[in-house]
């Protein structure tokens, strides 16, 4: 018969010790001079000033960001009242050179009339208290406007 020996060897390796040393075992010392628990509380104090700047960062951004959308909305209601009164300029515009207007000035302002008519002239009692009247200036010059009309 045949016989089958192993032979076992056993090497044993060492390598330097994560541990401490034992004149380091209460943490006071390490090799480079400053002790392990203030050099803990170093890092762990590092670590959160750069989470409190990230944090700080990203909030003070979207502050900014909720300020510029409501500057957007606010503009953007501006230019539509300013677009409006545009609109409401270009009436005007085009109410002062037609006809019927220099008609109306001519009749009521300066008192002429048209070949064949007389011109009346009624006195009124003059009011105690003035109203105020507090519509854009440029639109007591148009016409009433009745809702058929648009």
């Amino acid at each position: 018969m045949v016989s089958n020996t192993v032979d076992h060897k056993v090497e044993i390796v060492t390598e330097p010790s994560l541990d401490p040393d034992p004149s380091t075992a209460d943490g006071s010392s390490s090799q480079e001079g400053i002790p392990r628990w203030l050099l803990r509380r170093l890092v762990f104090g590092s670590a959160l000033a750069i989470v409190g700047f990230v944090v700080f960062t990203g909030v003070e951004g979207l502050l900014q960001a909720n300020s510029l959308d409501d500057r957007i909305i606010e503009t953007r209601i501006e230019i539509e009242q300013l677009r409006h009164d545009s609109a409401q300029l270009a009436a005007l515009v085009t109410w002062l050179e037609s006809d019927a207007y220099i008609e109306r000035i001519a009749r009521e302002d300066l008192g002429m009339v048209r070949p064949g008519e007389e011109a009346v002239a009624v006195r009124t009692p003059e009011r105690s208290q003035l109203e105020i009247n507090r519509t854009p200036w440029w639109l007591n010059l148009l016409p009433e406007q009745t809702e058929d009309a648009e």
